[in-house]
This record gives C-alpha cells, structure tokens and sequence, in this order.
C-alpha cells in the first residue's frame, strides 16, 4: 500500500506537517553554523564590514547574503508556527478524549524549560527551546479562542512590534547617538574577540564559563535575565505572533484538508512571493530591519504552502516523504546539531572556530542534514519515538510509552 501525505490512522500524524518540520529544522541549522563556527551573536551587532567578515571571499559573502535573503528568520518562523499548530492538534485530541489537557501540557512545558535550560548551559548558548517553553505558557490562554480570534491577535501583535521598527527604520539617524553608537560597536566588538579567543583556544572550562557567558548576554538583549516579563514578551512578540497564526490555521483545519482551502492558499502563496520576496531584498539592498519583518513571515508562508502543495503531488511527494523523519525526531535532532556543531567548531573537539566561513559553513551544514537523514529514518525502522521526543512524552503524559516498535 502506497504511503500517502494524509493523517495516518492510528497514528494520527499529518505526514506533510512532518515534512515541513523536518525542512525546518534543516533552514535552523543554516542559521545556526555561523554561530556555531564563529561569534555572530556579537558580529551581528556590528555592521557587515567588521574585523571578521573582512577576511570573507566573494563566496563567503554570496552565501550570507543568500542566507539573509532567504533563510534567515523564515524557518525560525516556520518552527513557530508549527508549535503553535501543534498545540491546538494536542489541545483537540486531548478533548475527544477526554482528557485534561492543562495539567499535561504544563507538563509538556516543563519539560521543554528543563531540556531547554540543560542545552543553553552545558551544550550551546543560543536555545531556543527555554523561550518556546516560556512563550507557550502565555499560548495556553488562547487555546479555546476561534480561527478567526487567533488570526486577528497574530497580527495585531506582530503589527505592534514590527510598525515601530518600520517606521524608525526610515527616519533620519540621530547625531546625539552616534557615540553612543561607537561604544557599543567597540564592546561588541571586544565581546565577539573575546569569544573568539576561548572557542578556538579555550580549555574545556573556560569554554563552560563564556558560553553561560555568552548565555547571560542573549537574555539580557530579550529581556529575560532582568526579568522584566513586559520587555521580554514584546522582544518575542514576532515569534509568539507565529505561535498563534499557526494555533488559527489548525482551528481552521488549513493543512488538515489543503485541497478543501485553496484558495485562501493561493492568496498566501501569492502574497508570499511578490511582497515576502522582494521585502527580503530589499531587506539586503537597504538594511532596513523593518523590511525584513514584514517579509520574512510573508516569504516563511511561501515556503510552507509550496511544501504542502508539493507533498500533495504524486511527482513530487517521494522527494519530500524522507524529511518526515526528521520532523518526527526534531527535538532529538535539534539537540544532535547543537552537539555536532559544538564538536566540530570548540577547541575541546575537533577546535575549527573561526576558522570556517559561510561558504565552507553551508556545505557542513548539507553534510550534517544529511547525516540526520539518515539516521533518523534509521532510527524510526526500529523505534516509535526519536529519543528526547520518548521522554518528553512519557514526562508530558506521566507514564511510560514503550520506545521499540513490536512489528
């Protein structure tokens, strides 16, 4: 019986939503490797020229404007979305069954803040999954709202973070910043050195002491490490925005039944590709942050539906059917390309930070996407569940699921 891009009975997984995890996952790791191999939490303060990228190539610089233009943010995004779909999917089925859902999924977020916490401090500084877990607690209010009221929330609030910025993108700089604006560059620019330093030279403990170093730092830009709940969700609010346009799309049942809500796909998919895309180049042209939030949801909702339609298609779907095992093992293999990338790039591994730029980056990043490809279909020939996702489920419903699959 020939595989289909449908919920599977029993299982009860949409196997194109899988799918677009699994691609999702591959666009973080490419946004990822430049700050796996070097310190782009402090370069991306700094302006594109900087001590860094002036030892760059042509190809170096091609592929980061590549990436800029049409990864960055877009599959962070995606990851948002389908978080937010996979809470109202949970939330449903929890109720035709009967079940209480608050209790499990504080569970759930629990358990995603402990792995979270565990990956920001001991493996690598930049996780996301502490924010997730956080931002979803606030997601839980809006889980008995209407389609209609999820959508209007989605936009509202990311209108209310991204206008602003729009608009200040535009007007004159002022003079009385720039010596502040020097002293800023010089701090980051000290930082980023510093990190280069102890990531390529650095002993396994002073390693552990810059990246809970580099840690405090992120918290401290989003808000989180002063604890100031009001700062921290507005930094978040594009994200969170997300969260909620994916939570309408599964009340509405969108990627439940595709061929049934075309033509609201096709109006997305067209405003994706001739406003998402050209505000991303502009993006690039002009660096205005601002064009860049108004295109990167647009172009993430491009891609997304390009994906659904192309794993609906008879031609194209095998092509896509091997990233669904990826999607089911994602947070085993976000996890997998944090350690990789750690170990390839720190000095107590294979110790190549700073030394590999976003040209070599992007071709690490294929090999190592391919290296999950393969394992997590491996793995899914002998298992129900990718490792993390087993103990998240058993801690998420508080008892434990069998891991080894009995055919």
């Amino acid at each position: 019986m020939k595989q289909t891009i449908q919920p599977i009975l029993g299982q009860e997984r949409l196997v194109h939503i899988d799918v677009i995890r699994g691609i999702a996952i591959f666009g973080i790791l490419l946004v990822n490797m430049a700050h796996f191999s070097y310190p782009d939490l402090y370069l991306g303060q700094l302006a594109s020229e900087n001590f860094f990228t002036s030892s760059w190539g042509a190809l170096d610089h091609g592929t980061r404007i590549f990436l800029d233009i049409f990864v960055q943010m877009k599959f962070i995004m995606m990851f948002s979305f389908l978080f937010g779909f996979g809470m109202v999917i949970m939330f449903e089925r929890s109720l035709q069954k009967g079940e209480k859902f608050g209790r499990k999924y504080m569970r759930r977020l629990f358990a995603l803040l402990l792995f979270g916490t565990i990956h920001a401090f001991f493996i690598w500084d930049g996780d996301i999954l502490t924010d997730y877990a956080l931002l979803g607690l606030l997601l839980f209010l809006f889980r008995k709202r209407k389609a209609k009221t999820l959508f209007i929330w989605a936009i509202v609030l990311y209108c209310l973070f991204s206008l602003p910025l729009l608009l200040s993108s535009f007007s004159a700089a002022q003079e009385g910043m720039q010596e502040w604006q020097i002293q800023y560059n010089a701090e980051m620019t000290g930082e980023a050195e510093q990190a280069l330093d102890m990531y390529a030279h650095g002993t396994f403990k002073e390693i552990a002491t810059q990246r809970i170093h580099d840690r405090f730092m992120y918290m401290s830009m989003n808000g989180m490490l002063s604890l100031n709940p009001i700062l921290y969700i507005f930094s978040n609010l594009p994200y969170f925005s997300l969260f909620l346009l994916g939570a309408a799309f599964a009340k509405a049942k969108i990627l439940h039944h595709p061929q049934q809500h075309r033509k609201t796909l096709s109006i997305l998919w067209f405003l994706g590709f001739v406003v998402g895309l050209p505000c991303n180049i502009l993006f690039h042209v002009w660096d205005q942050e601002g064009l860049l939030l108004i295109g990167a949801p647009l172009l993430m909702l491009f891609y997304l539906i390009s994906l659904v339609r192309m794993t609906q298609s008879e031609r194209t779907k095998r092509f896509f059917l091997p990233f669904a095992a990826v999607g089911k093992t994602a947070f085993s293999n976000y996890i997998f390309q944090s350690i990789i990338g750690t170990t390839i790039f720190y000095h107590y591994g294979l110790g190549l930070y700073g030394k590999v730029y976003p040209f070599a980056g992007l071709f690490i990043s294929i090999v190592i996407f391919i290296l999950q490809l393969f394992l997590s279909q491996l793995w899914l020939k002998k298992f129900r569940f990718g490792p993390l996702e087993w103990i998240w489920r058993n801690i998420t419903y508080w008892q434990v699921f069998p891991i080894k699959k009995t055919n």
